[in-house]
């Protein structure tokens, strides 16, 4: 038998497997860390997103109203809804409302996570815009608030201020 023909001995595939078998356990969960932030970070980009287009929602309607009525406040809701093209946020000149749907025409941004979103208003988080002076200056009352979380990732919150 010649001793010289090509391929591996036992020891060098033993020794090759357990190179690769240690690093693996050290490469796979930070790859997994990497992946949560990842979609943690995105998450936040979305949320902030859908924040930005309720507070220049609440914004721009609360610029229709004239005098001192109430002219735009947060839907509230006291408890967590789910974020949904139906879901009502803005109440406005008293029977008009601002639906996800008149924010977002293909619907609510789609979590990284594949959960969906919640919303939340307290009802100590009641406010509302007025104009008052000459020239007429827009005043927040109270300035509402709101929360958006994701359904099953519950630590990622934000909340936003008018």
């Amino acid at each position: 038998m010649n001793r010289n023909s090509a391929g591996f001995t036992l020891m060098e595939l033993v020794v090759t497997v357990a190179i690769i078998g240690t690093l693996a356990v050290f490469a796979v969960p930070a790859y997994l860390d990497a992946q949560q932030n990842g979609k943690a970070n995105k998450a936040l980009e979305t949320m902030n997103m859908i924040g930005s287009a309720i507070v220049n929602k609440y914004t721009s309607v609360a610029h229709l109203g004239n005098g001192t009525s109430a002219i735009a406040s947060m839907k509230s809701t006291d408890a967590w809804i789910d974020l949904v093209s139906s879901t009502e946020v803005i109440e406005y000149n008293p029977s008009s409302t601002v639906t996800m749907q008149l924010l977002f025409k293909d619907g609510v941004p789609k979590s990284p996570f594949g959960s969906g979103w919640q919303f939340y208003v307290g009802s100590d988080s009641s406010g509302f815009a007025t104009w008052t002076g000459d020239p007429p200056v827009l005043q927040m009352d109270n300035h509402p608030a709101f929360k958006i979380r994701d359904k099953n990732q519950t630590e990622v919150t934000a909340t936003y201020t008018m």
